[in-house]
């Protein structure tokens, strides 16, 4: 329901986001330490970014996005996590944007999230908007575990459903190739928010994470903009079912993806 990132330049963050994918912004809070500023579509909500200090509680690794999932009590998800084996980087404290609590957390395989829990007025307001976030995914080499840590957290769990895409350039194969998926169903959201997808040793030693999409009109001008931006590209422009994916990485080196999409069969 959220999505922060904290930056060690936050005017050179707002310059890049708002060029590449039209965002304004609202400064919440300020002081001489830093700001947290709010991004929006419109008068619409879509996250938040703010000032990075020495010592701050944050997982260890470039500065990323960072996904906040929405609970009815942040001391008992955090409680709940532990529980099955993740671990707390920040404990639940106030938060006096949402006047409840929220915590940082790590899952068993160490990717960072949020449970954040008071005024739900901060949720996501410009969700599946050009610009806005689309789809959250998770990536694992332990999908069972992963279920596991997820459904005792949240009640929820991912479900599994077989898909088929086209292959990429460099694989050896003909027609479309078939590949396990798991999508995050959760009662009474719909459209679904989110998926999982299992990490084979073609991902190398990259480690298991999050990847927050944000939605374009047409990704490989996005793709190109991003680069033009000081931007990286480090998955070019690919054909999968829901539409054009590609990954990038902002000019300070945090990972997002973007895709245009086109209706499922």
């Amino acid at each position: 329901m959220w999505w922060d990132l904290a930056s060690r330049d936050v005017d050179a963050t707002k310059k890049f986001y708002t060029e590449l994918l039209g965002w304004k912004w609202h400064d919440l809070m300020s002081s001489p330490q830093g700001v947290f500023s709010q991004a929006q579509l419109g008068n619409k909500v879509v996250g938040g970014v703010y000032t990075y200090s020495e010592g701050m509680p944050l997982p260890e690794g470039p500065l990323n996005w960072v996904n906040a999932f929405w609970v009815d009590d942040a001391e008992t998800a955090m409680d709940r996590a532990v529980e099955k084996g993740g671990s707390v980087i920040m404990p639940a404290c106030d938060d006096p944007v949402s006047n409840g609590k929220k915590s940082l957390l790590l899952t068993p395989e160490g990717a960072p999230l949020v449970v954040w829990s008071g005024n739900k007025g901060v949720e996501n307001e410009a969700w599946g908007e050009v610009g806005g976030v689309v789809w959250v995914e998770y990536y694992t080499r332990d999908v069972p575990g992963i279920n596991d840590f997820v459904g005792h957290v949240f009640g929820s769990r991912y479900q599994r459903v077989d898909l088929t895409r086209p292959p990429v350039d460099g694989e050896d194969a003909e027609g479309e190739i078939g590949y396990e998926y798991h999508w995050l169903k959760i009662d009474d959201v719909e459209p679904d928010r989110g998926g999982m997808m299992e990490m084979d040793e073609s991902w190398g030693d990259m480690p298991s994470h999050f990847m927050v999409y944000f939605r374009v009109e047409d990704c490989d001008a996005s793709a190109a903009k991003a680069a033009e931006l000081d931007g990286a590209v480090c998955v070019p422009p690919t054909n999968i079912p829901p539409g054009r994916f590609a990954v990038l990485n902002d000019p300070q080196g945090a990972t997002f993806s973007i895709i245009s999409l086109q209706p499922m069969e």
